[in-house]
Parts: structure tokens; C-alpha cells; sequence
């Protein structure tokens, strides 16, 4: 029987342990999503206080959280129940928090009043990610911002994020189906179609050393999109979808 790809149930299985940045399951998205978080934080700046944030398939809430303490008020969406519970658990007395248990590709939020809207290592695992991009542009205001971090359908993706990460344990077995992966023209097109403006993108590097040492991945930011890249939208101030 051929291996599971993109199994889904690996985040309710390991509920427990999203918060635990040691742990096989969690480790690697610590590392990853610290990198999404710093390039948030730099974005919007002091503008961080009190933006209004939607987190589309949230996960365990490693990014909600941190942006929370900062100030912004953030609803994670997410269709995981002991994921989200997890998460909040976590964020318990975190002010402007909160989750709500929901397909992040159709999220049932009114449109038109997010400063932000962020899908951080979570899009290639989303088959109908078109959608998740139309409706992270209903949701935005005028001049609103989309973040996206993402796995690039490349054969170096493909043997980094496969053949290496799972193939070692640094991630789970199952995790990824690279035929899931998304070119940055492809979410271009998608983000353009829906009335988002592409800003930049920004490539990554893996830190191999680091990655090895501490046995979980390890991105900064770099030059080359082959492997994992993010990217920044805005809507156009004039209205759009």
C-alpha cells in the first residue's frame, strides 16, 4: 500500500504537542513559523497594535498567539477541534484571541475589515487553496495586506521537504504531497484574480547545519525561491472582490 501524503490527521494526532518546540512533530513548525512571524512583525511595524488579523488554517496557534502578544487582534481559523483547543488552551488570558473551528478555504467571517490576512506553511496542504486566496481577499479592507508562506513545486522542494525532512523524521511521514506544492505564478495568478496586487516575494534558505544539529528545520530568509518562498499582496484601495 503506497504511504499516506498530506495526511491531515497528523495535526489532530499530535494536538498535544503543537506548543512543544522539541518534540518531532512540532519542532519544525516552530522553526518555520518563527520565520513567518519576524516577517510579519517587520511588514506592519508599530502598525502591529491593534491590527485586525485573520490566521487562515491556524493551525495550533504558533503564529496567533505571538502576533496577539503584540497587540493586533487575531482570529485563527482552523478545521482541527483538538488543534484549536490546544491553541487555546496555550493563548488562555491572551487578549484579542480567539478561534474558531472552520474550513479555512470558505471561512465564515463578514468581509471587508482585516488589516491583515496570513496563511503561514499551510496553503500546499489545502487542495482548494483557490478558494482560501478569494476569500483572504473578501475579508481584507481597502489597502489590506495578504501573507503567504509556501512550499515552490520544485524537484529541490520536493527531495528538501520529502525525501530529506521525512525521510530522516525531522517531519513526520506523510506530511507533504509535493504534488500539493505552488509555483509563485500560480499563486500570483490566483492572488491577481482575486483582486490582489502582488507586492514581492521573498526567498528561503534552509540552514542545513542547524536543521542537522537541532533536528528541526531552519529557514532565513535568501535569494532563492526553489524550495519554500513567501509572498505579499494588497488589496487594491479602490474595492476589488
Amino acid at each position: 500500500m503506497a504511504r499516506l501524503r498530506n495526511d491531515l490527521g497528523i495535526y489532530e494526532r499530535h494536538a498535544d504537542d503543537w506548543w512543544n518546540a522539541d518534540s518531532a512533530f512540532a519542532g519544525s513548525l516552530h522553526g518555520v513559523n518563527a520565520l513567518a512571524i519576524a516577517q510579519v512583525r517587520a511588514q506592519l511595524g508599530a502598525r502591529i497594535r491593534g491590527a485586525a488579523i485573520v490566521d487562515l488554517a491556524c493551525g495550533g496557534g504558533l503564529v496567533c498567539e505571538p502576533l496577539a502578544r503584540d497587540g493586533a487582534r487575531v482570529v485563527g481559523i482552523d478545521l482541527g477541534a483538538r488543534t484549536l483547543r490546544a491553541a487555546a488552551a496555550h493563548g488562555a488570558g491572551v487578549a484579542a484571541l480567539s478561534y474558531v473551528l472552520a474550513d479555512a478555504a470558505a471561512p465564515p467571517l463578514d468581509g471587508g475589515w482585516a488589516d491583515l490576512v496570513v496563511c503561514a506553511d499551510a496553503l500546499e496542504h489545502i487542495p482548494r487553496w483557490h478558494g482560501l486566496i478569494e476569500h483572504a481577499a473578501r475579508l481584507l479592507k481597502p489597502g489590506g495586506l495578504f501573507y503567504a508562506l509556501t512550499l515552490n513545486r520544485t524537484w529541490l522542494a520536493r527531495w528538501v521537504a520529502v525525501h530529506l525532512a521525512e525521510g530522516i523524521g525531522i517531519v513526520p511521514r506523510g506530511t507533504h504531497d509535493p504534488a500539493l506544492f505552488i509555483r509563485p505564478d500560480e499563486l500570483d495568478a490566483a492572488a491577481a484574480g482575486a483582486g490582489l496586487r502582488c507586492q514581492r516575494h521573498i526567498g528561503q534558505r534552509l540552514r542545513l547545519w542547524r536543521t542537522l544539529k537541532r533536528w528541526r528545520v531552519a529557514m532565513d530568509e535568501g535569494r532563492n525561491m526553489a524550495i519554500t518562498y513567501s509572498a505579499w499582496y494588497v488589496k487594491a484601495r479602490g474595492g476589488g472582490p
